[in-house]
């Protein structure tokens, strides 16, 4: 049974490392996010009424191309109504008349309307969709945000840890001194405040961080271990020379909803030729006008339409579509030159904070030595503890100033390749 039990109790712990391990080496990338930002974003719901508003629409421009048939019933009753004197007979229309016809209208061609209003649906829909995909772009910042604010959390928190680590040396050094009495107390109890200090903004960090996540977890609707590794690609991974943002679809999908409206007016100007059949009943017979009884009758033709003049209403309306076709090149034009002025300033940005870290680095390179040296004095009492917490927080500063850099040049690289539209 004790064997058992061991047994038993060893494929537990090997479970949850392996467990542990998973977790632990579960990662990211961003364009995951985006996917799931994306997808999990109430507005997604649109995409699917989308297609089904244009589906339900060109059936309902299909439905106009069948036969149209209509059941017309009439009655009336007159003080008066045409009377025939034949020598001694004569003949008087009767007064109530009634009439019940069902009639038949099939377009045989309507000047190419039908095809003309389905091209309209369908344009109106790719509008539509691309305007979504605008809406959806801005999820992008927000993951952006959300996931470097979470990455310059983590380096904070290790620089502090690492702080408190060297801080917890110090404290049993200086100890050691007092009991042994070559220190004051005050001296400890110096480093330990600023060890409890460290405490308290190591806290503050978390809860930070734990706030980023749930926003993006809320965001994504990922469950994201706080381990999660976050694959983030270059700046050269990727093509810089192209702007490749919804926008530009969403521009073309206008131009040709302004261009298929364009075609309608054409198209409502050219001659409609159609079919038509009545077949009734009715008192007088409706086409025998000397038969004054109830009688069916039944008639059929071809019937021509062509509104050719419309005194250049036509010609004003495409002209206005025509315009509204320019108007909206002016708009992707003054989009594209607003994207080269960012993207102009963001070459800049990052040409700066790259020459920033490389600053920083001599700059925490060189307070770390004084750090190291520092210590060593106070050590061998040469300075007191407020001497050594005050080069501890200068080293701190530029640490976090490092990192912050190297943080924020990531974060100028990925926003500057999501302006262009390459993530």
């Amino acid at each position: 049974m004790r064997f058992l039990k061991k047994l038993s109790l060893l494929f537990l712990i090997l479970f949850l490392s392996g467990l542990h391990a998973q977790v632990s080496q579960s990662s990211a990338s961003l364009e995951e996010l985006y996917r799931s930002a994306n997808s999990n974003y109430p507005l997604i719901k649109d995409a699917t009424l989308i297609d089904k508003i244009e589906e339900v629409g060109l059936a309902v421009i299909s439905k106009n191309a069948l036969p149209k048939l209509t059941l017309e019933g009439r009655g009336q009753i007159q003080s008066e109504n045409i009377e025939l004197n034949l020598g001694t007979t004569s003949i008087q229309a009767p007064l109530e008349t009634w009439n019940t016809s069902l009639n038949i209208d099939y377009n045989l061609y309507d000047g190419g309307n039908t095809k003309a209003q389905k091209n309209i649906e369908t344009a109106s829909a790719n509008v539509d969709r691309n305007s979504l995909e605008v809406q959806l772009r801005s999820l992008k910042d927000q993951v952006n945000t959300l996931l470097f604010a979470i990455l310059l959390s983590r380096k904070q928190k290790l620089i502090f840890e690492n702080s408190k680590e060297d801080l917890e040396s110090n404290i049993r050094t200086l100890q050691a001194a007092y009991e042994n009495g070559t220190a004051l107390e005050s001296e400890v109890s110096k480093l330990k405040v600023r060890q409890l200090e460290l405490v308290s903004e190591i806290v503050a960090v978390e809860g930070d961080m734990a706030t980023y996540f749930l926003l993006l977890e809320q965001l994504t609707g990922k469950t994201l271990p706080r381990d999660v590794q976050f694959k983030i690609p270059g700046l050269l991974e990727l093509d810089t020379n192209t702007v490749n943002r919804p926008e530009n679809l969403l521009y073309d999908s206008q131009k040709t909803l302004f261009a298929a409206q364009e075609a309608s007016v054409a198209a409502s100007t050219l001659p409609k030729i159609s079919l038509f059949a009545q077949g009734g009943v009715g008192n007088p017979n409706q086409l025998n006008f000397s038969d004054l009884n109830t009688a069916a009758y039944a008639l059929g033709g071809v019937k021509l339409n062509w509104n050719f003049i419309d005194f250049g209403k036509g010609k004003k309306e495409r002209k206005r579509l025509q315009l509204q076709q320019e108007q909206v090149e002016v708009e992707r034009e003054l989009f594209l030159f607003d994207i080269e002025s960012k993207s102009k300033e963001y070459q800049e940005r990052i040409k700066a904070t790259q020459q920033q870290i490389v600053n920083d680095t001599e700059i925490v390179d060189l307070q770390k030595n004084i750090l190291a040296q520092t210590k060593v004095q106070l050590d061998n009492g040469v300075i007191n503890a407020t001497d050594y917490v005050t080069q501890l927080n200068a080293t701190l500063n530029s640490e976090q100033e490092l990192e912050f850099n190297k943080i924020q040049l990531q974060q100028l690289q990925i926003e500057y390749l999501t302006l262009l539209g390459q993530l």
